[in-house]
């Protein structure tokens, strides 16, 4: 018997549950496992007081403003991006997420681990030669790298991912510099500097920022420009925070080396054909020095289950709280 029969949860991807965490939602509520499009939503979000989504579906205002019995939505993620937060919060919604959970996302690694693949990949040419050897050609004189070791490493944003990525450099014996607004401890092997020596002096740069006002279009045409020439510019962040416009122009004149993104700023588009419409991901498919993932960072069998399982106990505190 579920604690809260009478409040109705909408799982949208339950795809994404394993067993032990659906069992879980059930013993909370009455749930519904519905691979829900924006259809879906538009249609039925009225019937449910809880919605558990994760990033599939932007929810907007067009949705909220049919949700009449909404009073959670349920977000296994630290970024609420795809969420109109505004809105919620004037409907008297409550947006449950890992924002804040410092203590717990210490020990989920996946996006950082994410990213220094992402660098691997972009310096040792990895994916273009798998594909060479899929394509029956074996020659390794076309995809000579460069090495780690000795290189810069600049991390901006020094929080618990900006953190473990240091120590991935630390171990490919790399210099390491860092940039955050807080005074934060650190390891002998972080120097703390400024943003523009950070940004002259890196060969290699990763973005940890979330996407708030104050970082939106954070490397903007200026930023970029005080780059080192051939550095490599790795995000696995959010889309939002790079004028991508730019970021383009300098992997096209060859002032960039390289850049490897898990993040698109039109990812929360509605326009089916945003990713088709793409600049980059057509520059992508021509050149090898630019990677992109499609928002994987978090999407390890590990984390999902430990994310989904501390989310929905984290449901159950407010529901009973209520």
């Amino acid at each position: 018997m579920a604690l809260y029969p009478n409040i109705k949860i909408l799982n949208t991807e339950p795809g994404r549950l394993s067993d032990s965490a659906k069992n879980a939602l059930k013993t909370l509520a009455s749930v519904e496992n519905v691979e829900a499009d924006r259809e879906y939503l538009l249609e039925h979000i009225n019937q449910y007081d809880v919605l558990f989504i994760c990033m599939k579906n932007v929810i907007d205002e067009k949705i909220l403003d049919r949700a009449a019995k909404l009073k959670y939505i349920v977000t296994p993620t630290t970024g609420t991006d795809h969420i109109d937060v505004a809105k919620a919060e004037k409907l008297g919604i409550k947006i449950i997420s890992l924002k804040g959970e410092t203590a717990f996302l210490e020990n989920v690694t996946a996006t950082a681990e994410l990213a220094w693949g992402l660098l691997l990949s972009l310096c040792r040419n990895i994916p273009a030669a798998n594909k060479s050897v899929t394509d029956g050609i074996w020659n390794r004189d076309l995809f000579y790298g460069r090495e780690l070791k000795n290189k810069t490493l600049g991390i901006v944003g020094y929080g618990r991912l900006g953190k473990m990525v240091a120590e991935y450099g630390n171990a490919f014996r790399m210099n390491i510099v860092a940039h955050d607004n807080k005074t934060l401890p650190a390891p002998p092997y972080v120097k703390f500097v400024d943003m523009d020596e950070l940004l002259r002096v890196s060969d290699v740069i990763s973005v940890h920022l979330p996407l708030e006002e104050s970082t939106k279009l954070f490397f903007d045409r200026e930023k970029f420009g005080k780059m080192k020439n051939g550095a490599i510019f790795i995000n696995t962040s959010r889309g939002g925070i790079v004028d991508e416009a730019v970021l383009l122009e300098l992997l096209i004149s060859g002032k960039l080396l390289g850049a490897a993104i898990d993040v698109m700023a039109e990812e929360t588009s509605l326009a089916p054909d945003w990713l088709t419409k793409s600049k980059l991901r057509e520059y992508a498919e021509k050149n090898r020095n630019l990677l992109i993932t499609p928002h994987i960072g978090g999407a390890t069998k590990e984390s999902v289950e430990d994310t989904n399982m501390f989310i929905i106990q984290k449901l159950e505190k407010h529901l009973g709280a209520q």
